[in-house]
């Protein structure tokens, strides 16, 4: 199949079918009650009346399973003529976007490029030339999984696999055929890009794309590429599921337990879903004392949760819609950071970050801006021990396997951020604490590239870079922040190497001055000197000077 099939489709025909089979139930359903009417015949004894009754019956037995055939083909008439109108509207955008690009787009999906002067545009028009391309084929898709859908259907149909299903009329028999028809939508595509998700996506009609978040809601709400309202509805929805799910296991493993004893792996495992269990009660109570929805857009989105790829729960919250945002933060936290431990005070100071970042743009005179600031704890940082020096264990510092297990996933999310963004180009900012900065700066050299305009590495035990091009960043986009009291100092950071790479403070990256200033709003604010200062307020409530410059980047405006 290809795009012509999409041009060639007759969406009339598919309404005109819709309304003649819905007539036909009308009329089937006006026989039924004749039938019962006459089948009580009043009055009638004896054999023949009882044969004359039996007849009526299995008469009236008949029509509802033809009501359920019609049931299913006036469903599937009614959901492909949708589809396909959805597609064709699709195809016509992409074709003028296309036209307006000087490019083409060819029947397989494939689309050329006129030539230009101008070589500075070339990666910019092939960009453009992947996205089109990208959406193209993936209509291709969806119109193959319709065409299926309807042979699936009219198969059932002619081998007599649609039946009414033992209803008690013809209304409940032609429910039971809707049931039995219509289409099903597509699953999102396994290991694919975001960018090609959000073409998935895009090509599902929104009846479709409202039956997968209704009916499937665990499907999407970790799917990199699904718009960030989707993923936020369907994890909402799981909450309580995936509650109900960790507590049965936690009942199951005690039983267990009790009767084997303990030093187990049961016993192990208790603990990580004892542990999940606070994590999602924490994200409950987290979403719902703000939950964002177009009517709150300033709330708390649900972007990430996922209780079951490890040992450790997993979640992202965004302040704000980032596909609305023209600015958008990513934060990825370090060591022992947990849900249940962390979330709150890391909203508490991505609000303020936000609020820091909005009143800087307003300053500028872009108080149009929008700002969405993100909790990223989609990895497993290591635990901290108190037991070991300083609190924290060097070997989980130098050793990289948690971060180089995270860096993909975050790559991914910050392509996300780009594919479902409603803006031309979303100015994104990457901040990474401790060990978050090391999976921050993995994840910025991880192959296909990034979206990420700036980054920020604060309390960093190195990322494994010297300078921006390493990091797939433009030269001064790349900063460092060092607290002078910082005891990530003693893991080598004050020489040229540390644990992880160059020391970030010999690295040829934009070195900020966190100490405390009078910044140039006016404000007195205190410096980051521990570890833990560098996102929090000072005594005085405002932003120390590390969260002010974090703010002025975030707002796309140059730090002091």
């Amino acid at each position: 199949m290809d795009l012509t099939t999409i041009d060639n489709w007759n969406t009339g025909a598919l309404d005109t079918m819709a309304d003649s089979l819905g007539k036909r139930v009308t009329t089937v359903g006006e026989v039924e009650e004749a039938l019962r009417t006459a089948g009580q015949l009043p009055g009638w004894y004896g054999g023949g009346a009882d044969s004359a009754r039996q007849l009526y019956a299995v008469t009236a037995d008949d029509l509802r399973d033809e009501a359920a055939v019609l049931g299913a083909a006036h469903q599937l008439a009614i959901e492909t003529s949708s589809a396909v109108n959805h597609l064709k509207g699709r195809l016509a955008a992409l074709r003028a976007q296309a036209a307006g690009a000087q490019m083409t787009i060819r029947d397989d999906g494939s689309v050329t490029a006129a030539a230009t002067p101008d070589p500075e545009d070339d990666d910019t028009r092939e960009a453009v030339r992947k996205s089109l391309e990208t959406a193209a084929k993936a209509l291709i898709v969806q119109e193959a999984d319709i065409d299926g859908d309807a042979e699936r259907v009219f198969d059932a149909i002619r081998d007599g696999r649609i039946t009414a299903n033992g209803a008690g009329s013809v209304d409940e028999a032609m429910r039971a055929g809707v049931e039995q028809g219509g289409l099903t939508p597509l699953e999102p595509p396994a290991d694919k890009s975001a960018y090609e998700v959000k073409a998935y996506w895009d090509a599902l009609s929104p009846e479709q794309q409202r039956q997968l978040l209704v009916d499937r809601p665990e499907l999407l709400g970790n799917v990199d590429g699904i718009p960030s309202a989707v993923r936020h509805e369907a994890n909402v929805a799981q909450l309580a599921p995936v509650l109900k799910q960790l507590q049965d296991r936690r009942d199951q493993l005690k039983e267990q337990i009790e009767f084997w004893g303990l030093f187990t792996n049961e016993d192990a495992e208790l603990e990580q879903v004892e542990k999940k269990i606070k994590d999602v009660e924490k994200l409950q109570q987290l979403i719902s004392s703000n939950r964002w929805a177009p009517d709150n857009p300033d709330g708390r989105m649900l972007l990430v949760m996922d209780m079951f790829s490890g040992e450790q729960g997993k979640a992202a919250i965004s302040l704000g819609n980032p596909d609305d945002a023209e600015h958008v933060s990513v934060t990825t936290p370090g060591l022992d950071t947990s849900i249940r431990n962390s979330f709150e005070p890391m909203l508490g100071e991505s609000e303020e970050l936000r609020r820091v970042a909005i009143a800087q743009l307003d300053g500028a005179g872009r108080g149009g801006e929008k700002v969405a600031t993100i909790s990223w704890l989609g990895y497993e940082p290591p635990d901290k021990d108190s037991s070991r020096p300083m609190g924290v264990s060097y070997l989980e510092v130098i050793q990289q396997d948690r971060a180089s297990a995270g860096a993909p996933d975050l790559a991914d999310f910050y392509r996300a951020i780009d594919a479902t963004s409603t803006k031309d180009d979303p100015h994104i900012v990457a901040l990474g604490h401790s060990y978050g900065s090391l999976t921050q700066g993995l994840a910025l050299q991880a192959e296909g590239g990034h979206p990420v305009d700036d980054a920020v590495f604060y309390g960093s035990p190195g990322f494994e870079a010297d300078d921006e091009p390493e990091l797939g960043l433009e030269d001064g986009h790349g900063y460092v922040m060092m607290g002078t009291s910082d005891f990530i100092d003693d893991f080598g950071s004050k020489g040229d190497v540390g644990p992880n790479g160059p020391a970030p403070t010999s690295t040829k990256l934009e070195q900020l001055d966190v100490n405390g200033r009078v910044t140039q709003d006016g404000v007195e604010r205190e410096g980051a000197y521990i570890h833990s200062d560098y996102p929090r307020n000072g005594a005085n409530g405002e932003l120390r000077v590390s969260g002010y410059l974090m703010a002025r980047l975030l707002a796309g405006l140059t730090p002091e």
